[in-house]
């Protein structure tokens, strides 16, 4: 391998054993350091192990691992820093308490229809003491008068919107 490398050829190498090796050296050197920089470098070492294997099991691993398909080490490198560096910034998100995802408003969408008008008198019907809250109790009861709530057994979701339209159609005949 490294004739062909001197000769300018790509190639790869299994990076397994020489990263776990070096992993475990920072580990330890960290342990000697303190308790805080041991449990920093340990969540470090363990999130780029996590890459490391991860990229190996989603195939996309060094060509001398899985064959003539696979990467070269500068790939293979390239892939584990993408995967790493997504990895840290969930965590620090995470740590942040930051949300990643958007959801649009869906006002914005072509079918959206909400009569605000009645939506604020339901509101008012059940919120009893006029303070512009309602509790979990009040919540329940404003959500199956309009069909929507949640039931406990799956078979009778749905019921209470059916049993509205049925009362419905009863209350006009």
């Amino acid at each position: 391998m490294w004739h062909a490398h001197l000769r300018g050829e790509q190639t790869s190498m299994n990076p397994l054993g020489m990263t776990e090796a070096i992993l475990g050296a920072m580990d330890h050197a960290a342990s000697l350091a303190g308790e805080e920089s041991r449990l920093e470098m340990r969540k470090f070492t363990k999130t780029l192990r996590t890459a490391l294997h991860n990229t190996f099991r989603y195939g996309q691993g060094t060509r001398d691992m899985a064959g003539p398909t696979g990467n070269t080490t500068e790939a293979f490198v390239e892939k584990v820093a993408w995967r790493f560096g997504r990895y840290l910034q969930k965590q620090w998100e995470e740590e942040e308490g930051l949300q990643t995802t958007f959801a649009p408003d869906p006002k914005f969408r072509r079918n959206y229809n909400v009569d605000k008008e009645a939506l604020q008198q339901l509101f008012k019907e059940y919120d009893a003491e006029g303070k512009g809250a309602i509790g979990i109790d009040q919540l329940e009861l404003m959500l199956a008068k309009i069909g929507v709530a949640p039931m406990k057994d799956p078979l009778k979701r749905g019921s209470a919107s059916s049993d509205r339209v049925r009362a419905s159609a009863e209350d006009n005949a």
